[in-house]
């Protein structure tokens, strides 16, 4: 048996899409669907999922993945979606599901949330 051992940096992908259509903010099966299928596309193992549907409007899920987790948060006030997925596989990991998200919810801009800072403490 071999054990897996993972790479010493994982993938964060974290982005706010603007200007998504109010039907579409209130299709919650769509998005919900549509993060699942862009999981599978690339070979996430599903945990569990945490869905919640804010009165009057508004949605958020978390997702636990074996390789760590996804979650989505709309803003039907701001007429926008937050997507975040961190990945323990490696650099890049994750981006097949982004995609497959960013070309299937109807919107006018994304802004990519760059994460790649690196800050080193020494607290000895």
């Amino acid at each position: 048996m071999t054990h897996y051992q993972s790479p010493a940096t994982g993938n964060e992908i974290s982005a706010v899409f603007h200007g998504v259509p109010p039907e579409v903010l209130n299709n919650i099966e769509l998005i919900d669907a549509t993060l699942h299928e862009g999981l599978k596309i690339d070979n996430f193992t599903v945990l569990g999922s945490l869905p919640h549907r804010f009165t009057p409007l508004g949605y958020t899920t978390l997702v636990l993945l074996a390789e760590s987790h996804a979650a989505i948060h709309t803003y039907p006030e701001h007429n926008s979606i937050y997507f975040s997925l961190y990945s323990c596989r490696g650099e890049e990991d994750g981006s097949g599901a982004f995609e497959h998200f960013r070309a299937s919810i109807p919107h006018e801009s994304v802004t990519i949330i760059n994460n790649k800072i690196t800050v080193k403490l020494n607290d000895a």
